[in-house]
């Protein structure tokens, strides 16, 4: 029977596999979408560009025009537990963005859609057992592919915007496995079946242009790629005293990406200098457990029959993250160079861990700086590009669970995250 529990915990394994891979840190939640919202530190809510406004402000998709944005970002994940290396993976993809605007009927009508596409996986999902160390800022949140669709409407200075955020789960009747025997001897059969069905958190935002000055509100709803997965080994072995069923169900969340709320303001001084804030609001405490439940059901005629798992609740705290931001036009013409930098705070969601679990997560400190130029119109295409570079630095925090016997009783955790980015933009206005 223990065999046969292996092998049906194993075709669990390898279905999971199959559907996935290592997952780390979402982009856009971490960085931004595109160079220019990462040289800001995300302070962009209330003045975002409007080729990145199904992703960053759908509010911004209400320009004319017509505006296609490709970019590639990279973050050299340096984290550490004890002071040791702790295996996270860079994270790394390519964003594409499409806006298209125009007037209609007094008002001005815009959509748009933006894709983050990481570079190994187009969905992951990924589960650590209860007790070993987890980063869930960082793992398993994506390499996933992210598409955000939106539409907007503009009238005089006020601006409202709507979408989706899509994402793909995994789910199906996982793995079978059968071993029987006829007159010509034993034989195994095997069957794989996993969908990808798809989910979807509502986007909004809304500002208001005062002149020199602007304010966005932005709505994100959360998300998380969800597992259901089922595996059943058979036995029909003639003679065998061990026939019966074996069926291992894992379910659960992987990679919870919380509800946020921001709000933003943009303020002008002259024509050549602006300043950007935001401020932003992460429900954490609703993250459900990181750890996937097993069901397994022995229907072999011996006992026990049936074993399973499960683990409580993270306690998560919510968080207030404030970003401030400065781009500098110094240039007579205001689209060719822009100057920008930026620096965020994101207080840690975790609190002192005194149980079974052991979450590994600091505060993070990112400043950032970047540069756009302006080409102008070349084949009839305005063409721009721009780039950014953020430092992230986690500074060291160490747990106490105040009982030895506890795994991990006393442990550290630091890093930092170097990210760059590259973006293209071509506009026909």
């Amino acid at each position: 029977m223990r065999a046969l529990t292996r092998l049906a915990a194993a075709c669990a394994v390898s279905t999971a596999v199959l559907a996935s891979a290592d997952a780390h840190a979402t982009s856009s939640m971490l960085f931004g979408f595109g160079a220019r919202s990462s040289a800001l530190a995300q302070s962009d809510v209330a003045d975002a560009a409007a080729v990145t406004g199904a992703a960053s402000s759908p509010a911004a998709l209400a320009e004319p025009g017509t505006r296609v944005m490709v970019g590639y970002g990279h973050g050299f994940t340096s984290l550490k537990f004890d002071r040791d290396p702790a295996g996270v993976r860079d994270i790394g993809g390519t964003d594409v963005a499409l806006q298209i605007g125009g007037r209609a009927w007094g008002v001005t009508l815009g959509g748009g859609v933006a894709m983050h596409l990481p570079d190994r996986s187009l969905m992951s999902i990924s589960f650590t057992p209860g007790g070993e160390p987890r980063f869930p800022r960082f793992e398993p949140t994506a390499h996933r592919l992210e598409v955000d669709l939106a539409v907007a409407v503009k009238l005089d200075r006020f601006a409202l915007g709507a979408g989706l955020s899509t994402l793909m789960n995994a789910r199906g009747d996982g793995v079978a496995f059968k071993l029987a025997q006829d007159g010509n001897g034993t034989y195994a059969d095997g069957r794989a079946d996993v969908t990808l069905p798809y989910r979807f958190a509502p986007i909004a935002s809304a500002a208001v242009d005062l002149g020199p000055a602007s304010l966005a509100l932005r709505y994100r709803g959360a998300m998380a790629l969800d597992l259901q997965l089922a595996t059943r080994a058979d036995v029909d072995v003639t003679g065998n005293p061990l026939n019966g069923t074996t069926t291992v169900r894992v379910d659960g969340a992987s990679g919870y990406v919380p509800a946020t709320i921001d709000l933003g303001a943009r303020w002008s001084a002259g024509t050549w200098v602006k300043a950007m804030a935001s401020l932003q609001y992460a429900r954490w405490s609703a993250a459900p457990t990181p750890v996937a439940g097993l069901e397994m059901d022995v229907g072999l005629g011996v006992t026990p029959g049936l074993l399973e798992g499960a683990f409580g609740h993270p306690r998560y705290r919510d968080t207030l993250s404030p970003r401030v931001g400065v781009e500098v036009t110094p240039l007579q013409d205001r689209d060719r160079l822009a100057l920008r930098a930026g620096y965020l705070l994101s207080p840690s969601p975790v609190q002192e861990q005194t149980g079974f679990a052991t979450a590994a997560d600091t505060a993070i400190h990112g400043v950032s700086i970047g540069a756009g130029f302006g080409f102008g119109r070349v084949w009839g295409v305005h063409l721009r590009a721009d780039a950014s570079s953020m430092l992230m630095l986690l500074p060291e925090r160490a747990f106490d669970k105040g009982s030895e016997v506890l795994p991990f009783a006393h442990y550290t955790t630091s890093g930092r995250v170097i990210h760059t980015a590259l973006s293209v933009e071509g506009a026909w206005k």
